[in-house]
């Protein structure tokens, strides 16, 4: 009944409106509001969810490390401020921890157009990117969600319209590999380097989420059933892995030396996603198949000369 009192509310209106101000006052001087925002940041991080009405304030408190900040923390107004000319969203990318994201291979189209992004590395981040969906008419967009488009000339758009073509076969037989594993495969339109990634849909859990709440399931067997978010396999077609897996799958779809590469490729994606395997063990095997082949280690040979080292001994217990 108290908390439904007008006076009561009228009080914690004027106290929260006083806060508010102490805390810009607080910001205007860098240093000590780093300090204060070291100890507290997660307090404010949890504002966002319930506080609705002093939302946006809130989220002109929070500071972020990212892409072209060094060790500096910057704040969304200063992202806002210099972005690049045409650039409509504000790019960030989660994970475990900065040294965890800043190589990441969801970045390297993002920094390459020389767009800021800015590392959300905290636990309590996923607060803030399940509630503020938007910061001054800019819209947050993750760097490891499905879909992300950049805008792209003629040329190519034309360019990657011949890759889907070509790579059309090979996202068939990748998919025919790993089976349930991912919703689908295709070509992907951040990466430049890395042979590969997984991505989730726009409205899955993120990466970083999907770790921790795994992570409780995995500790309290008492909870539901744990539901995998659906992910998608991107493969970069100007890879040179990626190449020579198509022209070796379009030789023998059911090569197995393919099939190992494809398995460990989705393995290794895992990783860089900041996923965890399902099964080190096998990540292993596929890892020492393709050292045996790359050492032209005959498996036949193997088992015969572990088989003939069996009846050596033998022959000398006998003895």
């Amino acid at each position: 009944m108290l908390q439904q009192n007008q006076i009561l509310e009228f009080i914690c209106q004027v106290v929260v409106e006083n806060c508010m101000e102490l805390l810009f006052e607080i910001a205007e001087n860098t240093e000590d509001y780093d300090k204060f925002y070291e100890a507290f940041s997660v307090d404010l991080k949890l504002g966002i969810k319930q506080d609705y009405q002093n939302r946006n304030q809130i989220a002109e408190l929070l500071r972020y490390h990212s892409t072209k900040s060094g060790d500096e923390l910057i704040s969304l107004k200063d992202y806002v401020t210099r972005m690049k000319e045409g650039q409509n969203n504000i790019y960030y990318i989660t994970g475990e921890s900065k040294k965890a994201v800043e190589n990441s291979p969801f970045l390297e189209k993002l920094k390459k157009r020389g767009y800021e992004v800015m590392y959300m590395v905290d636990t309590s981040d996923e607060y803030v990117i399940a509630q503020l969906k938007e910061y001054e008419g800019k819209k947050l967009i993750s760097a490891k969600t499905e879909g992300l488009t950049l805008s792209e000339t003629e040329d190519e758009k034309k360019r990657k319209q011949e890759l889907k073509e070509k790579f059309k076969g090979l996202c068939k037989v990748i998919k025919e590999v790993l089976g349930d594993k991912v919703e689908k495969v295709v070509i992907s339109d951040r990466l430049i380097d890395s042979p590969c990634c997984l991505v989730i849909g726009e409205h899955e859990r993120t990466t970083n989420r999907e770790s921790i709440t795994k992570a409780l399931y995995l500790r309290d067997s008492s909870m539901a059933t744990y539901i995998p978010s659906k992910k998608t396999m991107e493969i970069n077609p100007e890879n040179n892995i990626i190449d020579e897996i198509r022209k070796r799958a379009e030789a023998d779809k059911n090569n197995k030396s393919v099939n190992d590469v494809i398995m460990l490729l989705f393995e290794t994606a895992l990783v860089t996603s900041g996923l965890s395997l399902k099964d080190s063990n096998t990540f292993g095997n596929h890892i020492h198949n393709i050292i045996k082949r790359g050492l032209r280690i005959n498996e036949d040979e193997t088992q015969d000369d572990a088989g003939e080292s069996k009846m050596e001994e033998v022959d000398q217990h006998r003895l």
